[in-house]
């Protein structure tokens, strides 16, 4: 079964959005779970992940591209478990990038690490904007 990747629905307020990262190529296989591409407004970073496991096919984007809400950006060709090779471990993530030093897969983990650590920065600015308005209006309101 092939399934459609889409930009998620975004807020009224905003029409567009960029493709800030795309971790994948056609013809990669991807798990459940897996980061595909971010999506990127003017105030936030989301991460659109596969939602099954799969091939990818027909991406229609690359980075930096503008992309409207619900467009579909590439086909992910479902597989059942069955059919899917185990996931690699840990350990054989580390074995592999000892034999390959700044290969493609740690950009990949970096870039990913970078992303959620962007995302977390942003809700704590969030937190800290609104509660300096609820201070500023308690200020105004109690002069």
């Amino acid at each position: 079964m092939y399934i459609d990747v889409k930009v998620p629905t975004l807020p009224d307020s905003i029409h567009t959005a960029d493709i800030a990262k795309l971790y994948v190529s056609e013809g990669q296989l991807v798990y459940a779970g897996d980061v595909l591409f971010d999506v990127e407004t003017e105030k936030v970073v989301l991460e659109i992940m596969a939602d099954c496991s799969g091939i990818i096919e027909n991406i229609t984007i690359a980075n930096g591209d503008h992309v409207n809400p619900e467009q579909v950006v590439m086909t992910l060709q479902q597989l059942a478990d069955s059919e899917l090779p185990a996931r690699p471990t840990v350990d054989q993530t580390h074995d592999s990038k000892l034999s390959v030093s700044g290969s493609a897969e740690e950009d990949a983990i970096a870039s990913a690490l970078f992303s959620k650590l962007n995302t977390i920065c942003w809700v704590i600015g969030f937190i800290i904007g609104v509660a300096a308005g609820v201070l500023g209006t308690l200020i105004v309101l109690g002069k």
